[in-house]
């Protein structure tokens, strides 16, 4: 059995050989999604939370979800304006033209969600400029339109007020170069005073698993999900991303906490369950889901987590 996924550091234990009953292929993830939106048949892979939500709330679902969580990211580093931009808070952004790869991602959607429920900024307030990857329609309510070129080009151009993106070719350049600037002046303090607010470390991607897998492997679901426990503990035992960047382990000290030794718990812990709650509140005040589903049933039971 194969999983797909990003190569992270927690999931470098995993086997990768091809020998191994169940190894990890570290792939590049769009296109991974891509296929299986498609319906091409695979064994499991990390897949986006929204998506999954999406897809599970119309039901007829030939793969299901198991309660780990590979990625996680805040959004407030994701905020770009142009240096000579007015715009320095999220307070600002009501009515603004805002820039979006895909409207339908589960960074979008907390980003939007959060605008809404901490700012009083609605969804439909914004114009929303998306880049060609459009994995779901928005709702006919959203004002959506196709960004005419590159995104990060209309931010320069002033075409687009704010470029939501985890990163920008513009931070290449030399300082005196850069035409971008972050939208908040700390964003990584607001993140960890987000976090301190609110408990919630945003979830982005899931691992699903195709039943046809799991059907041929009925201890599919327990060995997976024991894979990825022991590869992150190992990860958290040595400190990976700690020991080759200066002042990694202050960092680390530091990091680890703020989120009670673990950043990145699976399982649906009090922490999780309430953050899956939220992307659901969100999805569905969006108008991209039509129910809110229980949480238990997007997920496929794991004895692992138990012990």
């Amino acid at each position: 059995m194969i999983i797909t996924g990003r190569d992270y550091e927690h999931t470098l234990a995993i086997p990768r050989t091809e020998d191994a009953p169940i190894r990890y292929q570290p792939v590049e993830l769009g296109p991974v999604i891509q296929t299986i939106l498609k319906g091409e048949p695979f064994d499991a892979a990390e897949f986006t939370l929204a998506g999954y939500i999406i897809l599970h709330a119309r039901g007829g679902l030939d793969f299901t979800a198991l309660p780990i969580f590979p990625a996680r990211s805040f959004f407030h580093s994701c905020l770009w304006v142009r240096h000579d931009s007015p715009l320095c808070s999220l307070d600002d952004l009501s009515g603004r033209r805002i820039g979006l790869r895909d409207y339908s991602s589960t960074t979008s959607v907390w980003f939007r969600g959060h605008l809404k429920a901490h700012h009083g900024i609605d969804w439909r307030a914004n114009t929303w400029v998306v880049g060609p990857n459009r994995r779901f329609p928005p709702p006919p309510e959203a004002d959506v339109v196709a960004a005419d070129g590159d995104l990060e080009d209309l931010l320069v151009g002033g075409d687009i007020d704010l470029f939501f993106s985890v990163r920008v070719r513009d931070q290449k350049k030399p300082l005196p170069e850069r035409a971008l600037r972050p939208l908040l002046p700390d964003p990584q303090g607001a993140e960890a005073d987000y976090y301190r607010q609110t408990g919630r470390f945003p979830l982005l991607h899931v691992v699903i698993l195709a039943r046809a897998a799991a059907a041929k492997d009925p201890q599919a679901v327990d060995a997976i999900v024991g894979l990825f426990e022991q590869a992150k503990r190992s990860a958290l035992q040595r400190k990976l991303g700690s020991t080759f960047l200066p002042w990694g382990e202050a960092r680390w000290n530091s990091t680890m906490a703020l989120f009670g030794g673990d950043p990145m718990p699976y399982g649906l812990t009090p922490e999780n369950r309430a953050a899956i709650e939220t992307l659901i509140d969100y999805l569905h005040d969006q108008r991209l889901i039509s129910h809110r589903p229980d949480v238990d049933d997007l997920f496929q039971p794991a004895n692992a987590m138990a012990r």
